[in-house]
């Protein structure tokens, strides 16, 4: 009983209990108890008081006013430096306990704990809120390499039940089925939705939200979260490497259960058909994203990777290497306007000329010839290892475009690398340009039909995509929208031809670090 009467002497004060060095809200650690357990503020899922009892004693004999200060945490296992890292740096959850002396000090450390970690009184203790969060989780089982369940009920799933967040889980089993639980589902029941997969099933779900008629209200109230199951996760990657987070499924879904969100630009996508040819009516159905368009090269390597999707997301260097060695060229009409923080960008960093003003559309520009490709991006990183817009921010009201003019092989080759850390900008094949609104044009009728002979007869490597068969895919959020490949078109929703991108800015919101 003396020893007992000393540790609770000890704990008798908040600073004994826990002390925090904070660089600012949610930036920081927690030292606990005698200082061997320092946890970091941002890691912390939740802080409560529990009732203490001693292991040799009967639950009666307990102090009534003995407590335990609990924080629960993501647990960082440190791995080895370099290429093995990855695969060493699992995380986990784990409860770190500190006995107080009086419950009057856990309380007070539980707050100072909450407050220091950016955790409301609610978030805290689980009992100030009038109902639990509650969230819809919608899981692509096929996502990536077939782990999308694995991934949610052994690392995501703990995680936000540790924060007091309710978990409704929908599992999909068909192509677009997150679209139409999304487009269904009762909004007063939740608080906010979680996809778990890749960036084709969070447009999926996003697609499904955006069809609503209430889609405004959904838009403001029901935040969207991702845990990374799939072989890009490029959305989930922008947003976790802007807060300085991995993109990890435990980190994704610590993000989540912190409860924090950030404004994030969307784009709707429309194609031009019989009833908009002279122009681009509101009547056509609407494609809205949130990660990028892509059209050519870049489309090409998305799509036709599919068949390598067992590699993960190693698939898109293999497929882009096939396409380098049999290259592509597409005929290009690109339209675009700008805001006046885009030009003012345009004019400054530009590689090479960004355009010559439109006659009769003030504020427009045009760009025309024959390119590589084209790739749209609302947000830094278009897969996971591919910073493909370094410049791109969440809700600047643009959209980079980054288009990539016909160059030689080798030079390919680098920007293939260059692509990893964002270097790619600067190299002379490239255009990169911030527009809010862009049009584009693959090719006209008629130089399509004159090039078809010779790119029937042609037998090198290199291809003109003009030719049947010879690839041209236009994607939205890894979907492809339109195709000139016969098999490919006959599922695409719309036909191949001229398509406009709109950005809205800041229109949503995203959980984030």
């Amino acid at each position: 009983d003396r020893g007992v009467r000393d540790a609770r002497s000890s704990m008798a004060t908040v600073d004994a209990v826990a002390r925090v060095a904070t660089t600012g809200r949610g930036r920081g650690t927690l030292v606990l108890g005698d200082g061997t357990r320092v946890v970091r503020v941002e890691d912390v899922v939740r802080v409560e008081v529990r009732r203490r009892h001693h292991r040799h004693r009967r639950r009666e004999d307990d102090d009534d006013d003995a407590r335990t200060l609990a924080v629960t945490a993501i647990a960082r296992r440190r791995g080895f430096p370099g290429i093995l890292t990855r695969k060493r740096s699992a995380r986990r959850l784990k409860t770190h306990e500190t006995a107080c002396a009086t419950a009057a000090v856990a309380n007070e450390a539980r707050t100072r704990c909450a407050e220091a970690c950016g955790l409301d009184d609610a978030d805290a203790s689980g009992t100030a809120r009038e109902r639990r969060r509650r969230v819809l989780v919608i899981v692509n089982p096929r996502s990536g390499r077939g782990e999308g369940t694995k991934i949610w009920e052994t690392k995501a799933r703990a995680v936000l039940e540790a924060a007091n967040i309710e978990c409704a889980t929908r599992t999909t089993k068909t192509r677009g089925e997150a679209t139409n639980i999304a487009r269904e589902l009762d909004a007063s029941l939740y608080d906010g939705v979680v996809a778990v997969g890749g960036d084709g099933t969070v447009a999926e779900l996003f697609q499904g939200l955006s069809e609503r008629e209430d889609r405004e209200e959904i838009y403001a109230k029901m935040p969207i979260g991702i845990v990374p199951a799939g072989s890009g996760n490029a959305l989930c990657k922008s947003i976790q490497h802007a807060g300085g987070e991995p993109c990890d499924p435990v980190s994704c879904a610590l993000t989540i259960a912190r409860w924090r969100t950030r404004a994030l630009d969307r784009s709707e996508v429309r194609f031009q058909d019989s009833k908009t040819a002279s122009g681009w009516g509101d009547d056509s159905k609407v494609t809205h994203s949130l990660l990028s368009t892509s059209w050519g090269f870049f489309s090409d390597v998305d799509i036709e990777s599919e068949r390598f999707r067992f590699l993960g997301g190693a698939r898109f260097t293999l497929q882009a290497i096939v396409r380098i060695l049999a290259r592509r060229k597409y005929q290009c009409e690109l339209l675009y306007e700008t805001t006046e923080e885009g030009e003012t960008y345009n004019a400054q960093h530009c590689a090479g000329p960004h355009g010559e003003p439109v006659p009769g559309r003030p504020g427009w520009r045009r760009v025309a010839g024959d390119v590589l490709g084209l790739w749209a991006l609302n947000v830094p990183w278009g897969t996971e290892s591919t910073l493909a817009a370094p410049h791109a921010k969440f809700d600047d009201g643009s959209i980079d475009v980054v288009l990539v003019n016909v160059t030689n092989r080798k030079n390919m080759l680098k920007l293939l690398l260059d692509f990893d850390a964002g270097d790619h900008a600067r190299n002379r094949a490239v255009r990169y340009i911030k527009a809010k609104s862009f049009e584009i044009y693959p090719g006209a009728a008629a130089a399509a039909a004159a090039a078809t002979a010779a790119a029937i007869v042609d037998a090198s490597s290199e291809t003109n995509a003009t030719a049947p068969g010879g690839g041209g895919y236009i994607a939205v959020d890894g979907e492809v929208l339109a195709s000139r490949r016969f098999r490919a078109a006959a599922a695409a929703a719309f036909p191949y031809g001229p398509f406009r991108c709109d950005v809205i800015r800041a229109a949503c919101a995203v959980f984030a670090p």
